[in-house]
């Protein structure tokens, strides 16, 4: 049933849907046609009635129209999902200040943390980089040089990367140009530009890395043996030297969506309908709505369109996205 998201029951919306087709209905109606007991049925009637989606009428009920009664069922849960996520925020907001108390409370629970730390075994290293994007709170740059992606890899990075994007996080990444033959790669990279991430491609493999916020870097403990552990570097004058590594690198990769013989990579089909929405809608929130997403979120899709088509109004993002077929 289509309607349980909004807190109609299955068998209120089989009621619901037979009084669409059928106008005017009295229980006994319904009882008969729906072969239900008189008193579920009018005790379903009178839920429909205080959900506003039937009314009662010279004896029997009628259905109101969907565009006011579902509409209606709509806009409570979504003010409702609104509301949530302005709690949300606001608990985001305390982050900084509760982090702050951590950190004050760090030299009562332990010693600082070292300025070099060995972590060895894979799920070791996969907490420490969930630990790490967690408290992460302003950017993260990567370089990843493997080629292709292991599945398993893509599934482990993937919670771990849409939350930084989810959370509003820069995020550049920089893969070699051999990852994006592969498929699977490629889908995810894209999967992550759509979600706001920047990344971009170069021809040799380089150092492997994880920057969080500058402060923080993920380096191989071995280059040539991954398995043997990562080190996590938190000396500034080290992190600084990753850091420009990363720049120095970045300003020399290339947009991965011409590498490929100047082909431009397929449009994935969640840009398709962002770029439809901002068309079709007039306003942000209309659009946003359509797509079942924030606001906040939509417009972070609008601007990595933006960006991808190198535009710098909707309007010409619009203009161009239709030059290159894509409406």
């Amino acid at each position: 049933m289509l309607l349980g998201c909004l807190g109609v029951t299955a068998e209120e919306e089989r009621i619901y849907r037979f009084l669409l087709k059928g106008g005017k209905g009295t229980v006994e109606e319904i009882r008969q046609a729906l072969g239900l007991a008189g008193p579920d049925v009018r005790s379903t009637l009178e839920r429909l009635v205080g959900l506003g989606l039937v009314h009662t009428r010279g004896g029997g009920v009628t259905a109101v129209d969907p565009a006011i009664g579902v509409e209606r069922l709509v806009e409570d849960v979504m003010a409702g999902l609104r509301a949530r996520m302005q709690q949300a925020d606001a608990a985001r907001a305390a982050i900084s200040e509760l982090g702050q108390e951590f950190r004050r409370g760090e030299g009562v629970r332990a010693a600082p943390a070292p300025d070099i730390e060995h972590v060895t075994g894979r799920q070791e290293v996969w907490d420490r980089l969930d630990e790490l994007t967690f408290f992460a709170y302003r950017e993260v740059m990567a370089i990843h040089p493997g080629a292709p992606w292991r599945p398993w890899n893509i599934e482990a990075a993937r919670p771990l990367d849409m939350r930084c994007l989810r959370r509003g996080l820069t995020y550049r990444l920089i893969v070699v140009r051999e990852a994006l033959q592969d498929p699977l790669t490629r889908a995810y990279l894209e999967e992550l530009r759509s979600a706001g991430a920047q990344v971009r491609c170069v021809e040799e493999p380089v150092q492997r890395m994880a920057v969080y916020d500058r402060s923080r870097a993920v380096v191989p403990l071995d280059p040539e043996e991954k398995r043997r552990g990562a080190v996590v570097v938190r000396q500034p004058g080290l992190v600084a030297g990753f850091v420009d590594l990363f720049e120095q690198t970045w300003q020399s990769a290339a947009d991965p969506a011409t590498v490929d013989g100047g082909e431009e990579c397929p449009l994935p089909e969640l840009d398709r309908q962002v770029l439809e929405a901002l068309v079709r809608a007039d306003k942000d929130e209309v659009a946003a709505r359509e797509l079942g997403v924030s606001l906040r979120t939509f417009q972070r899709y609008v601007a990595h369109l933006m960006a991808r088509l190198d535009a710098g109004s909707r309007f010409q993002a619009a203009v161009r996205a239709k030059e290159r077929g894509w409406l």
